[in-house]
């Protein structure tokens, strides 16, 4: 996390929203789209396709209410999806057999996928062009943006995505890798909460 003195950037790339993400994919799965889950692409790397035939329409809706509740992720989150218990899957019997089926897949997958987050953070912009960025916001702006914590969540689906998810940012690896794109994304948010805590001090004043 990024943090200077009033402000804080948090990139962060949930590991159960991973694994929920690969049995997706691994099983074929079609959740219904949602306020709270928006239609994600595919996976980035790819993965590897389960024998699954049975149940998949019963399990992609399973899968999408998992979601909804457990969206954006955390230890809870984690820990509801995980065995040998799956608390999260109780009375979700179809995605409970997908994630006994193809969970030693989906760990492994997420361990190759946290090695290209490192190697993308080790390329990425630094701690120092966030800084810079937000100075040239409050130029721009002609005011300094108030305390505030930017907690931006990373998928590695595939392309350069952004998505808001109920207030929540969200962003595909892929655009998380690209410092220009990724930088001119991140000046959008910057303006927008610029604008959005001077209005409401100025409603707070009237």
């Amino acid at each position: 996390m990024q943090d200077v003195g009033a402000w804080g950037i948090d990139l962060t790339m949930p590991q159960s929203l991973l694994l929920a993400l690969h049995l997706r994919d691994a099983a074929g799965l079609a959740p219904p789209t949602s306020p709270v889950l928006p239609d994600l692409p595919p996976l980035d790397p790819p993965v590897r396709r389960l024998h699954v035939e049975a149940g998949l329409e019963a399990a992609s809706r399973q899968w999408a209410d998992w979601w909804v509740e457990r969206f954006p992720g955390g230890a809870d989150a984690l820990t509801s999806i995980l065995p040998p218990r799956y608390p999260g899957l109780r009375g979700r019997t179809e995605l409970r057999g997908i994630a006994e089926l193809g969970m030693d897949d989906a760990v492994a997958w997420c361990a190759r996928v946290r090695e290209i987050e490192k190697r993308v953070i080790a390329r990425s912009p630094s701690a120092l062009f966030e800084t810079n960025l937000v100075s040239g916001v409050e130029r721009e702006l002609g005011w300094r943006i108030r305390p505030f914590d930017l907690r931006i969540l990373v998928l590695p689906v595939a392309g350069a995505h952004a998505w808001d998810v109920v207030g929540q940012p969200v962003i595909s690896l892929g655009l998380r890798a690209d410092r220009d794109a990724y930088l001119a994304w991140l000046r959008e948010q910057l303006v927008a909460i610029g604008r959005l805590r001077i209005a409401r001090s100025e409603g707070q004043n009237t």
